[in-house]
């Protein structure tokens, strides 16, 4: 199952939901590729930049003599943290320009989740309550001893401890 987040635009969604993006919170097999190019191509500039000096970096220190492993494993590191974190960062990146998370949907693919939203966005799902428990009805009425045995539990329910 994947989950994913459900972005609005600013303005808020449009009648239609056109422009409401669904994005999947799992590993970007692209981003992991290419890394800096992944970036900014989701218009996440200031680290896209950021990423493709790092690789650029890393890949001049490939060609060091004695130091092509190490620009290997940061090359390596570098594909793999964007792959990891990339969608993070580009829905962090929309929140900034006025985005908003609007709910979050757990399903086996895109249309699932599609279906799911969509379907409980339509504002006919009355919210969720939250149960309450009158805790003063298990208290010791006023006046009466307090009980010195043991309670069961951590904490004391009717004068138990």
């Amino acid at each position: 199952m994947i989950s994913y987040l459900i972005l609005t635009p600013p303005g808020g969604p449009d009648r239609d939901h056109r422009t409401t993006r669904f994005v999947a919170d799992r590993f970007a097999w692209l981003a992991f590729v290419f890394p800096g190019l992944w970036l900014l191509f989701h218009r996440c500039w200031l680290i896209g930049v950021a990423t493709l000096i790092a690789q650029v970096g890393a890949g001049w220190l490939t060609n060091l003599s004695g130091l092509f492993w190490a620009g290997t494993l940061a090359q390596l590191a570098i594909g793999l943290l964007i792959g990891l974190e990339g969608r993070h960062i580009y829905i962090s990146t929309l929140i900034r320009r006025g985005w908003m998370l609007s709910d979050v949907v757990t399903a086996p693919d895109l249309a699932t989740a599609e279906a799911f939203y969509f379907s409980s966005a339509a504002g006919d799902v009355a919210p969720a309550t939250v149960p309450t428990t009158d805790w003063s009805r298990f208290s010791a009425p006023a006046g009466a001893p307090a009980r010195g045995g043991p309670a069961l539990g951590l904490f004391d329910i009717a004068g138990g401890r």
